[in-house]
């Protein structure tokens, strides 16, 4: 009877000892570093768009690189890099010119190029970011071939929601909606966009 005691006793030894790694192994997944892509559509939400006289207006494509590191808690840190669409549009301009008047097709571009960083929480297959960064807003003009382009930097706050629908390991895909409101220094909030699409992530690294 002592013999089988102490057998029973050095195989449960044994099976502990063969499941101590992989449990390790499985706390060690949990810090990962991960990188994010967004592409979409994206707009102007506020102020609304005035497009009396143009010809089109509307959006255009979005993008988004990011890279975040999780651990075990909740909270994960994120960087996140941006192409934000406002506007594009096109429309006749008549202006003065010795003599008389003249007609300029005229075309516009105006979108924001964006860095921000903040905190970001995944809630089973949700996640939600906020971020604060600078943004440089570009307003491109070419009126019948004549080409003008000015910028101008700002604070910017980022908010996103996504929803990982399908994650093979250690991928991630799913849809994402984000919102950007731009600042200008004493005036508060003077621009907002929207934009919406698809969203994926790949754990390129685990500790």
């Amino acid at each position: 009877m002592k013999h089988l005691v102490l057998v029973a006793a050095l195989l449960v030894s044994f099976a502990a000892r063969a499941d101590g790694p992989p449990a390790a192994e499985e706390d060690d997944e949990r810090f990962v570093w991960e990188m994010d892509l967004f592409a979409g559509y994206g707009q102007l939400a506020f102020p609304s768009q005035d497009i009396v006289g143009a010809v089109w207006a509307n959006g255009g494509p979005a993008f988004a690189l990011g890279f975040a590191y999780r651990g075990p808690h909740l909270t994960h840190p994120f960087v996140d890099i941006s192409y934000i669409p406002m506007r594009t549009s096109a429309g006749y301009v008549n202006v003065d010119v010795p003599g008389g008047s003249r007609t300029l097709f005229v075309t516009n571009s105006t979108f924001a190029l964006g860095l921000a960083i903040g905190p970001g929480w995944d809630i089973d297959w949700f996640r939600v970011r906020v971020g604060v960064g600078l943004y440089d807003v570009f307003v491109k003009t070419d009126a019948s071939g004549q080409p003008n382009t000015v910028s101008q930097f700002g604070i910017g706050f980022l908010a996103s929601l996504g929803a990982m629908v399908w994650r093979p390991d250690p991928f991630a895909l799913g849809v994402e909606a984000r919102l950007v409101a731009l600042t200008f220094p004493t005036n508060g909030i003077y621009k907002t966009m929207w934009s919406a699409g698809l969203t994926g992530r790949w754990d390129f690294v685990r500790n």
